[in-house]
């Protein structure tokens, strides 16, 4: 049968469309698939790594205990005690931290067991030493038989023991995450490849079958001509029309192929230029359904360009390589605030920057965190007249935590668990765009600066969000 009819053209150009379409879908499954494998297993890392920082310091609270007991014994001074004390109100909870850390291995356990054993074994020599000197007995032969130190020295060489194997294993963990990154290009690059290759079929075998339809209805005028001798001119005419219509989609066919097979975000940009195209030439012939539908399209690839964009950000904040130096926050964010105004210049936002806010740590990873929270705060006050946001500093315990407050909407904070998790979102997307990726990538530069974050929030009561930087650890 010959295909003259616009209706099977249109079949075969909505098909042309459709199909790439579910094979990126099906891409963007087994992206998304391995891209949470990957950060499973950074998470993992992440995990191993916290438990050497606490096997440090229950190390360096024994040292503390040790040279305490020390200290107090050469000079007879109470003020030598003062870090014994206090390491040994420490302690308990440190080693119970640590060993929650270690639940998920039995052969950690068990060393935990034997820790605490000399523990205890340490203690008891060194209440005996501190005894012996209250009462002006011999303490002294007590220490050259060298039963504190024996028991002290076996102590730490299990605490290496148990850190030796940690470190192994988040190296374990970190190849897994190099692997598993690897296998996110390897495998996008190679299903890239496959589907141009099938689009190119598909589009000549759709010609051949267009160029063969338009050869039999030509033959057919030929073998009637005397019969349709009247109509032969708008006979030639609708042939005419309809080989521009297959050049054009011959071209677009051709430009949609190769952008699927240049790489990931190009057939997203593809996906909506034909999509506004077919808005554009075939809109009023579209039913209000095929609008509605064209139209989730284009917002459904410019998300998942989002997506791949966040996702990839977050995978490079996890793996890059940390520089150390002086980094002035305050010029950071005024630097991100005037940014903000410049893209929404019509918005009344009053915006305050404690000064001097230095912190020692990565500049391009810490301008990156800012960008997200102020973001952020900038994104969920634009519903609220009289927007305000700031940047300040305040000390707690001892540590300084720095915050970034707003008056927005806010949030329940019974999600508050969820926060820091990719792809949670506290607000729908028609209310606030985003990906959710956000502050999951701040959590990792906080966490990479050896610290942590937190929110405090009220629905309507505008968010906080504080967070510690210490020296940037590799």
């Amino acid at each position: 049968m010959p295909l003259t009819d616009s209706l099977r053209f249109r079949r075969l150009l909505l098909r042309a469309i459709l199909l790439p379409v579910g094979l990126l879908l099906v891409l963007a499954g087994i992206l998304l698939g391995t891209v949470n494998g990957l950060i499973q297993a950074q998470e993992k890392a992440r995990h191993y790594q916290v438990a050497v920082t606490r096997l440090e310091q229950v190390r360096q609270l024994f040292i503390d205990r040790e040279t305490g007991v020390r200290g107090y014994l050469l000079t007879g001074e109470p003020a030598f005690l003062a870090p014994y004390h206090a390491a040994g109100q420490q302690l308990p909870m440190a080693l119970e931290e640590l060993e929650q850390g270690l639940a998920n291995a039995p052969e950690q356990r068990t060393w935990m067991e034997e820790v605490r054993g000399r523990w205890r074994e340490w203690e008891r020599v060194a209440d005996e030493q501190l005894s012996l000197f209250r009462q002006g007995g011999d303490w002294l032969s007590l220490v050259r038989s060298g039963a504190g130190k024996t028991r002290m020295d076996a102590l730490r060489s299990m605490l290496d023991t148990i850190r030796a194997e940690e470190l192994r294993r988040a190296t374990f963990q970190g190849l897994e995450a190099e692997r598993a990154g690897r296998t996110v290009l390897i495998a996008g690059g190679l299903w890239t490849l496959a589907v141009g290759v099938l689009l190119a079929w598909l589009s000549r075998r759709q010609l051949l079958t267009l160029a063969r339809g338009y050869d039999a209805s030509l033959a057919q005028v030929s073998a009637q001509a005397d019969a349709l001798r009247a109509s032969e001119a708008r006979l030639e005419s609708r042939v005419a029309w309809r080989t521009l219509e297959l050049t054009a989609a011959n071209r677009e066919l051709e430009s949609f192929s190769y952008s699927v097979s240049h790489d990931l975000r190009s057939p997203l940009r593809a996906i909506d230029g034909f999509a506004q195209a077919l808005r554009e030439d075939e809109g009023e012939r579209l039913s209000p359904e095929g609008l509605r539908l064209l139209t989730r399209l284009q917002g459904a690839a410019t998300r998942m360009g989002q997506l791949i964009d966040d996702l990839l950000q977050l995978s490079r904040v996890t793996r890059a390589e940390l520089r150390r130096e002086p980094v002035d926050l305050s010029a950071i964010a005024t630097s991100v605030l005037q940014e903000l105004r410049q893209r929404e210049s019509g918005r009344d936002v009053t915006c305050s920057v404690q000064s001097g806010l230095s912190v020692r740590g990565d500049p391009r990873l810490l301008r990156v965190l800012l960008e997200n929270l102020l973001g952020n705060a900038w994104k969920f006050t634009s519903k609220r007249s009289g927007a305000h946001l700031e940047l300040f500093a305040e000390t707690a315990g001892g540590v300084t935590h720095y915050a970034v407050r707003d008056n927005g909407v806010g949030f329940d904070m019974a999600y508050a668990g969820k926060l820091f998790s990719p792809f949670q979102r506290m607000h729908k997307p028609s209310e606030f765009p985003g990906t959710g990726i956000g502050l999951a990538t701040v959590q990792r530069i906080v966490h990479r600066h050896g610290g942590d974050i937190s929110a405090q929030a009220a629905p309507g009561g505008g968010a906080t969000f504080r967070f510690t930087l210490q020296e940037a650890r590799a």
